[in-house]
């Protein structure tokens, strides 16, 4: 019988070969991730439900629902077609990952500080990293004694030769390229092996190896959990709470500066800026939103910063640093209100793009991470922080995918155009094809002029096939040719 945890290895392992497998079957594909995403994390979730199973811990219900939100992201990108939209989709796909495997699906997110969550990201990027070789590390390799088989040989030595030729892999692909270089008699060999049809089955094979290489790495993550290294800290300073309190104060007088400068323009709106001297609408609020919104994200961190440093206690400096944080953090939010004023003037006068919904939408995710931070931090519960950050910002994306800002932004402008304002026609033809049907919608508005353009556009982009066939599939994109085809097909001929 083999002992547990070389059981829980070798399957772990085979399991990762099949993943690999799996990837390069669906995720070499041209286009961006769509019905192949959700596949490959169905198969992932499926994975990590069995060999859960097998181990000696339970998985807590925290990591299924982790795992499960992982799915649902992955399920999204089969809804909307924006570039934008999926690449933060596949960030939360990471964030969940990770947060399921942090401590090897083990209960700790939800009471995790900003600290050990760092901790936790750079355990599970390692363990990826080692791939295999992480199962020879740490916990492990901690395994409790038991005589194996003859079945339990065999399978420790089929693992030993899967871990062996993964080990070997990316030195031997060094190798080749530099023993390639140093004689061009054995390059040419390599060529001619090439030649015959070798090179699109090496490539499906170092794709799959790396992709298994990865999901191995990740498996061990998830499924081992490293005490030893889930206990390290870094030691607080603990400061006296009256420093950070002097240091908040000084960021505090400058934004309070900053906002007594902003006042005429909060109050007096338009007509204030247009009547400063040097000082127009692109000046003003297009350079200055994205500046603020930065500067905002800069300070949250500097005030988790100082309550951690701040020594612990009910002591008076120690009221007096929480006064300081809440009185920063309401001038925050005044300086919110004013990067809010400057996107509302930007977007009347030159009209709305992806950049600045996404842009508001963090600035949206920033004021209630500032609430969360009062209503936690601030209170001594600093615990309960960064979780609710993390799913504050995971439900911003989900709105997102509920606002579909290709579409926002294209019925926007589309009505800036039909009431004679300025709007960006060629922008609008870069849109993907979440905008489609608003662009078909409003087209009979448009001069005759820019719509033909937009037509020409949407038959160039949106007629035939989506290019990655079945596995790049979604939602947008085929209701986009459909529509295409139905509206617009018949026209041409």
């Amino acid at each position: 019988m083999l002992r547990p945890m070389s059981r829980l290895r070798d399957h772990a392992l085979l399991a990762a070969l099949l993943l690999g497998l799996l990837a390069d079957l669906l995720l070499r594909a041209e286009g961006r991730p769509g019905l192949n995403a959700f596949l490959m994390a169905i198969a992932g979730a499926t994975t990590l439900w069995l060999l859960g199973r097998i181990r000696a811990q339970p998985v807590s219900a925290e990591s299924r629902w982790l795992v499960l939100g992982a799915v649902g992201f992955a399920a999204l990108l089969m809804l909307r077609d924006a570039e934008a939209l999926a690449v933060f989709d596949l960030l939360a796909i990471i964030v969940l990952l990770g947060l399921a495997a942090g401590r090897g699906a083990l209960q700790w997110a939800r009471q995790a500080e900003v600290q050990p969550l760092f901790a936790a990201a750079a355990r599970v990027a390692a363990l990826i990293a080692l791939g295999p070789l992480g199962w020879s590390f740490g916990s492990a390799k901690s395994v409790p004694g038991g005589t194996p088989g003859a079945r339990g040989t065999w399978r420790s030595r089929s693992g030993t030769l899967v871990r062996g030729v993964a080990m070997a892999l990316p030195a031997l692909l060094v190798l080749v390229a530099l023993l390639s270089a140093a004689d061009p008699v054995f390059a040419g060999l390599l060529q001619r092996l090439v030649s015959f049809g070798l090179e699109p089955l090496l490539e499906h094979l170092g794709f799959a190896a790396l992709m298994a290489w990865f999901a191995s790495g990740y498996l061990r993550a998830a499924l081992v959990p490293d005490p030893a290294i889930d206990s390290l800290r870094l030691p607080r300073p603990a400061l006296s709470p009256a420093e950070p309190a002097i240091a908040l104060s000084l960021l505090a007088l400058l934004f309070l500066a900053f906002l007594a400068v902003q006042a005429r323009y909060l109050f007096g709106g338009a007509d204030v800026v247009a009547l400063t001297d040097g000082l127009g609408y692109a000046e003003y609020a297009r350079r200055g939103f994205f500046e603020l919104v930065a500067a905002i994200a800069f300070v949250v961190p500097l005030l988790l910063l100082a309550d951690w440093a701040a020594a612990d206690g009910d002591s008076r400096a120690r009221r007096m640093l929480r006064a300081v944080s809440l009185l920063l953090v309401a001038l925050l939010a005044g300086v919110m209100v004013s990067a809010v004023f400057r996107m509302h003037l930007y977007q009347q006068a030159y009209g709305l793009t992806e950049a600045r919904v996404y842009v508001c939408t963090i600035l949206l995710w920033l004021a209630g991470v500032l609430a969360w931070l009062a209503a936690t931090v601030l209170r001594g519960r600093r615990r309960e922080f960064a979780f609710g950050a993390i799913v504050g910002g995971l439900a911003c994306l989900a709105g997102l995918h509920v606002l579909n800002p290709e579409a926002l932004v294209a019925r926007v402008n589309l009505s800036r155009a039909a009431a004679g304002l300025e709007y960006d026609g060629a922008y609008l033809r870069t849109l993907g094809a979440d905008a489609v049907p608003a662009l078909l919608a409003a087209r009979a508005n448009l001069p005759p002029g820019e719509r033909s353009r937009i037509e020409a556009a949407l038959r160039a982009r949106w007629s035939g096939e989506r290019p990655g066939g079945w596995r790049t599939w979604n939602l947008a994109d085929a209701r986009a040719r459909a529509l295409v085809a139905r509206s617009l097909e018949g026209d041409g001929r």
